[in-house]
């Protein structure tokens, strides 16, 4: 059975998440019992480049630890912006 953590994003996903969010998906890459990381959109109204940078970089990490990353909620400008950058290209939306 796979076994998802979620990460519920803020309301502004800019670069002062950075820490918080490293703490996050360290915690849950390191963790045999987790197969995979969902990133919830549902809350956020403001992403920048920062926020796709770093999701970037945690999704290279999650490849090489064999696990999944997914996008989960993301509507209005958020999905706009996340299309514009071909994110689906790269993660799986659910």
């Amino acid at each position: 059975m796979s076994s998802f953590a979620k990460v519920l994003l803020p309301n502004q996903f800019d670069y002062a998440y950075h820490k918080e969010f490293q703490l996050q998906c360290t915690g849950y890459i390191d963790d045999a019992n987790v197969d995979g990381i969902i990133f919830d959109f549902s809350r956020v109204e403001y992403l920048d480049s920062a926020a796709l940078g770093m999701m970037m970089l945690w999704q290279r990490r999650a490849a090489a630890a064999h696990k999944k990353m997914m996008i989960k909620g993301a509507k209005g400008a958020t999905a706009q912006i996340l299309a514009m950058a071909n994110m689906q290209r790269i993660f799986e939306y659910v």
